[in-house]
């Protein structure tokens, strides 16, 4: 039997400044939203703008991402 630590798996390097903004500007949306008194919603990027996204919509039918594309390799 053969243990792998998924952390290891997500992320082995640093983060880089871009990534601590990212994540920085999410924490703060979400922050925001529930303070406003929304629930069951995540925040997210779409078009350059930061914007809360309900979660029953975004689970409403599964993404498919070809692992053949662009998408996948990035």
């Amino acid at each position: 039997m053969k243990y792998i630590d998924p952390s290891y798996i997500i992320r082995s390097i640093p983060t880089t400044s871009n990534d601590r903004i990212y994540c920085k500007v999410l924490g703060q949306g979400a922050v925001h939203g529930a303070f406003a008194g929304y629930t069951g919603f995540t925040v997210g990027l779409v078009n350059t703008h930061y914007v809360y996204l309900p979660i029953p919509t975004i689970i409403q039918a599964p993404r498919k991402v070809n692992p053949q594309g662009r998408r996948w390799n990035r």
